[in-house]
Parts: C-alpha cells; sequence; structure tokens
C-alpha cells in the first residue's frame, strides 16, 4: 500500500509505524497541503478493506518500529506483501511449492488477526512442509501464524462420488470466470517452467541482472513478428513467414480456434508442423485451460519453448520494463528526482497538466515498480493498470472523445507491448462487421510510437523517427504482396528458410515501399519486361515459346531451365565462383547474351530480385 502511495504522488516521502501488533500508519511527510487529498485517495483507492493502516500528518509518539518500505530498485524484495486475496495466497503456495499437493488452504479469522491453515498430502515429506512455512513467514503475509497439516484421510467432507464430481464441475466452470488471474496448471508443464524461472528469477529481472536475453524462452538475434489472433482475424500467415523468421501467434481460445485455421486455410497438423521446423512460437495471453489442450501438448512435446504462457510472457514483459528504464535513466540520470520536483510543484499551482507532464517524464520508473504487483498475480491483460496507455490517454482529456479513447488504449495495450518485449512487428487485427472495419492499428501504433520515445535521446530525433517509419513500414509491406491461401502453408515456411526470404524479399519490399507511386509501377513493368524477354528467348532456343500474361503487377514465372540458368551467372551472392566456371558454357551464354541485348538496363541488385522473384513466384503475387 505504501509503494502504490509513493508510485501515485511523485516525490511523496513516507515512513511505515508499526504502533503495535496489529496496528500500523504511514506518516507522510512533505505533502505540501494536500493531505486531506491524499488520505482521501488512499483511503478509497488504495487501502485493503479490514485492515488497521492509518495515513497521518504527524509523526507518532510512542511506536513499536520503523519498518522499511519497498525500495523502487528492488520491488520484489523476496516476494514479501504480494498476497492480498486468499486466491492470491492459494496460486503463490501453488505456484511456488508446485511439486507438493495442496489439499485446502483457508484463513482463520480470530478475534485479533488471522491463521493460515495449508493442507498437503500423505505423501508430502516433514522436511517440505518445514520449507513451505519458512517461506512464508519470510514473505510477510500479515501473520506468522501458518500452519502446514497433513490431510486427515479419516474425514471425508462428502460421502457422495457423485457430489464430488459435481463440486469439482462447478469449481472448473467458475475458475473460468478468472481469465485475469494467473493459475498454475500441473497438466501444463510449461506452466511448471514457467513459474520455476519466475520465483527463481524474478528479483534478479527486476534489478536488472538478468536481461531478456538470458530469458530461455525469448527468441533473439531473428526476425520476429507477433499476430493477435485470439479472437478476431489477422493477416495471411504465409504472409508473415515470407517476411519473418519466427512468428509468434496468439493461440485462438476455445470454438475460435477452428475458425482462424479455416480461414488461414490450414489443418492442426500443419500448425504443429510450423511449431516443429520453429517457424511458429504459440503465445496464450488467455487462461491456459480455455485452449484446445492436446495442441498446447503436442507443441510442448516438439519444443519445450515453443509455447510461451502466461507467466512466461509476464517475465518477458517484465524484463523490458525494466530494461527501459535503465536505459532511460542511463541518459537521464536525474530524470526520476525533476518529474518529482515538477509533479510537486504542479500539485502547488493545481496545474493538471503538468502534473501529466511530470507523470510521463517518470513512467519509465514507476511502471516498472508498479508492474511487479501486477505480473506476480495477473495475466498480461492487466498491463493496462500500469502501462504506456496511461501516458497515451493522458493526451486526450480534454476532447469529447476521451472516455472511448482510453477504452480503446486500454484493452489494446497488451498486444502492443507484447510485441515491444518480444522485439517483434506487430500486426493489428481487422474484424469487419456490416460493412464497417474494426481494427486497434491506430492505437497500437501511436502506443508503439511512444514506447521508442523511452529508448532514444530527443536530440537524436531522426532516428525516432527512422525507427517509426521503419515499423510502419514492415506493417505497409503487406500491401505489395499477397500469397495464395489454397498453398501449403508448411510449402511456404520451406520456401522462407530455403531462399532467406525474410532477408530477401524484405529488402526488396522495403525498395519498392520507399519508391512513389509511379515509380513504383514502373519498376514493376521493367521487371515484367525483363523476365519476359529473357523467357522468350529461352523458349526459342528449346523450340518452344512460353505462354506468360503480363499483368503489370504481377511477376512472371521462369521454366526450370532458365532459373537454374539464373542461378549460375550471379543473380544470388554465393553463386559468384559457379559463374567463373561455368561462364564458357554456351547455353549461359546465351541467356547472358539476352540480357546484355535488353533493351532495360539491368543491375546485379535486379538480377538478384528476378532470380528470387522466380522461386517465389508460385506463391507470391506482387500488387500494385
Amino acid at each position: 500500500m505504501d509503494l502504490e502511495l509513493r508510485l501515485k504522488y511523485l516525490g511523496l516521502d513516507t515512513q511505515i509505524i508499526q504502533i503495535n501488533s496489529f496496528e500500523f500508519v504511514i506518516y507522510c511527510e512533505h505533502h505540501n497541503g494536500n493531505f486531506k487529498e491524499i488520505r482521501d485517495y488512499f483511503n478509497s483507492s488504495i487501502r485493503h478493506i479490514g485492515t488497521n493502516v492509518e495515513l497521518v500528518e504527524s509523526f507518532p509518539q510512542s511506536y513499536k518500529q520503523k519498518i522499511e518500505g519497498i525500495s523502487f530498485s528492488n520491488v520484489v524484495d523476496g516476494f514479501k506483501a504480494t498476497c492480498v486475496t486468499e486466491s492470491d495466497l492459494f496460486n503463490f503456495v501453488e505456484s511456488k511449492f508446485h511439486n507438493v499437493d495442496v489439499i485446502a488452504l483457508e484463513v482463520l479469522h480470530q478475534v485479533v488477526g488471522f491463521q493460515i491453515v495449508i493442507t498437503v498430502s500423505e505423501e508430502t515429506s516433514l522436511h517440505i512442509m518445514d520449507q513451505m512455512k519458512c517461506f512464508l513467514i519470510d514473505a510477510d503475509l500479515g501473520t506468522d501464524k501458518i500452519i502446514i497439516r497433513h490431510v486427515d484421510l479419516s474425514v471425508q467432507t462428502s460421502n457422495n462420488k457423485k457430489d464430488q464430481e459435481s463440486n469439482s464441475r462447478i469449481a472448473d466452470v467458475l475458475r473460468t470466470f478468472e481469465v485475469m488471474n494467473l493459475r498454475l496448471y500441473k497438466q501444463f508443464p510449461f506452466t511448471v517452467n514457467e513459474a520455476d524461472y519466475w520465483f527463481e528469477h524474478a528479483e534478479d529481472i527486476y534489478t536488472g541482472k538478468i536481461r531478456r536475453n538470458d530469458i530461455p524462452f525469448f527468441r533473439q538475434n531473428s526476425q520476429k513478428c507477433f499476430l493477435n489472433a485470439s479472437v478476431f482475424e489477422t493477416v495471411n500467415l504465409r504472409n508473415v513467414l515470407l517476411l519473418y523468421d519466427t512468428v509468434y501467434l496468439g493461440l485462438p481460445i476455445e470454438n475460435h480456434l477452428d475458425t482462424f485455421l479455416e480461414y488461414q486455410n490450414m489443418k492442426v497438423s500443419d500448425l504443429i508442423e510450423l511449431i516443429d521446423i520453429g517457424k511458429v512460437v504459440i503465445v496464450l495471453t488467455n487462461q491456459e485451460t480455455r485452449y484446445n489442450q492436446n495442441l498446447l501438448l503436442e507443441a510442448y512435446q516438439c519444443s519445450p519453448l515453443s509455447v510461451i504462457s502466461r507467466r512466461g510472457l509476464n517475465t518477458i514483459l517484465a524484463s523490458h520494463l525494466v530494461e527501459t528504464k535503465i536505459q532511460y535513466e542511463k541518459r537521464f540520470p536525474n530524470i526520476y528526482q525533476a518529474s518529482c520536483e515538477l509533479f510537486l510543484q504542479a500539485k502547488r499551482e493545481n496545474d493538471n497538466l503538468l502534473q501529466r507532464i511530470a507523470q510521463m517524464l517518470a513512467w519509465p520508473i514507476t511502471a516498472a515498480a508498479s508492474s511487479f504487483r501486477f505480473l506476480h498475480q495477473n495475466s498480461p491483460m492487466s498491463i493496462s493498470n500500469f502501462g504506456i496507455n496511461l501516458i497515451a490517454g493522458g493526451n486526450f482529456q480534454a476532447s469529447d472523445l476521451h472516455e472511448k479513447l482510453s477504452f480503446e488504449l486500454k484493452i489494446n495495450a497488451d498486444s502492443t507491448h507484447l510485441a515491444a518485449a518480444l522485439q517483434s512487428t506487430y500486426f493489428p487485427f481487422k474484424h469487419q462487421t456490416s460493412g464497417k472495419v474494426y481494427s486497434d492499428q491506430t492505437v497500437s501504433n501511436f502506443m508503439g510510437d511512444l514506447l521508442k520515445m523511452y529508448w532514444y535521446d530527443p536530440a537524436s530525433l531522426e532516428q525516432i523517427k527512422q525507427i517509426n517509419d521503419w515499423n510502419h513500414s514492415e506493417q505497409s509491406y503487406l500491401k505489395f504482396f499477397d500469397t495464395n491461401r489454397y498453398l501449403n502453408v508448411t510449402k511456404v515456411a520451406s520456401l522462407a528458410d530455403e531462399y532467406d526470404t525474410p532477408n530477401a524479399f524484405r529488402n526488396l519490399l522495403n525498395r519498392l515501399e520507399q519508391m512513389d507511386s509511379t515509380t513504383r509501377r514502373q519498376t514493376l513493368n521493367e521487371y515484367n519486361d525483363l523476365l519476359f524477354e529473357v523467357s522468350q528467348t529461352s523458349g526459342q532456343s528449346e523450340g518452344g515459346f512460353v505462354k506468360m500474361m503480363l499483368s503489370g503487377a504481377a511477376f512472371l514465372p521462369l521454366n526450370y531451365y532458365l532459373t537454374f540458368a539464373l542461378a549460375t551467372i550471379g543473380l544470388v551472392h554465393d553463386k559468384t565462383s559457379t559463374l567463373k566456371s561455368l561462364q564458357e558454357d554456351k547455353k549461359f551464354a546465351q541467356i547472358e547474351q539476352c540480357l546484355k541485348n535488353s533493351a532495360i538496363q539491368t543491375s546485379n541488385q535486379m538480377k538478384e530480385d528476378i532470380f528470387l522473384l522466380d522461386k517465389m513466384s508460385t506463391v507470391v503475387t506482387l500488387i500494385e
């Protein structure tokens, strides 16, 4: 509660004082005459109901002890004071001690204080039970009255097996409403692995000792994109497979999976094969039990790192926030202190705009500190409680559309943050209904651009502009081509790997994207004309004519002989040695002569483009 108060009121100095065994106060220093406002906010929005904690503006004359507050530099601090509700506590115990079969957990309220009773299976050793108790006492749950006991098999809660099964089904149904709460599902081994990693390394992540590149389920040094297909339709998967080494796929929940597969013209076996060859990584932003269980387990069998569930995503998100904070403070060492002074000035002058500016300047520091409370207990959907959407929404407070825009920013914040944390390009969803298109493109691009601003020096505005242009260009690439949905998606993925299309084809599309429409149309026509001339010569030399159709937008296919010939005369970098050894061959000389005689001024880059497009011509059509 103290940490949350300090995050809300920048620059507020507090001390936590224990008056007696069950009474605490938070002493506010330097509140600048705003104590009543701060106290009212604390009582209505921060203090937990029933807790004996009071906000005071005078230091108490007598007390038991001072309690050190949670530092911004180490918000994990042994997971102290992280459990607020009984559900939080059960998730905490179950996730940390997943090898223990926790039968029941009860919080027994007494006249003064409360007691925690945890019942475990009879197979649990006394040594493990002692470990559990020591860990929970150190975690400062608000009481040292913690009992760990074995289940009493002689006591039956119900003699009716049908009643037990019915109660179990009801409990399962009720859990489906807890999509925001993290849970450990032992039937999914990846949730166990991620819980182990989180409890072992969360403190090192939040202190900056572990970076994203150190996290085993984070992929580095590759071209990546993120598609959120959890509910709405997204882009043709074949298109992004040609542009990226890795596709992070937000898997559709429940019956939406069938709709997704039908739209993509895929089978479950195709998706599994893409996962097996390392082209697709499944990310689970929703409750793990809402997905196809067989698909998840089969994907995990392909590779333990091919499925990232909610706690794994939270781990990557936390690391990204801390890296952003470190990068920001490295460039502006005293930025938080300056933000606090600005905020206090704004409070004195009752200047709301100045307050929002101070909060914007302090956001990387406050977001990293406040994120742990949410990411430790909740799903990635909780990002909106501390994410960049809070800063983005402040820019529209004077607008009539503020409420609507704030809602859009809030519900779409998780996709933007996940894409940034995964170092991937985000392709927004588009949903058509009643002739209208609903998409998160505008708000996601806006929030994504704001996130980048914290990574780059304002003096390097041109660098920031280039980064933003690059990201928006990648989203524009899909305007220039389309892939046949009826082609086997795994064959498209294999072609992408064989010819390194995430680099070569991306390079071509980037050059096309930089051109104006007139130059782009001229370039496409020149490519078609050149392909026609080369193919016609080849066809005549073989005693026939290759029939083709010029569209002005689509590239022409070449026959196998010509493809092989072009490959050997230097259209790809690694064919240089082959060119020298085969240059005297008459057939290849004819092809080279054809290129020389063409009215089009060819270049090595153009030849490389033609070679690549020939290889892709059976699956890709360029669009003007």
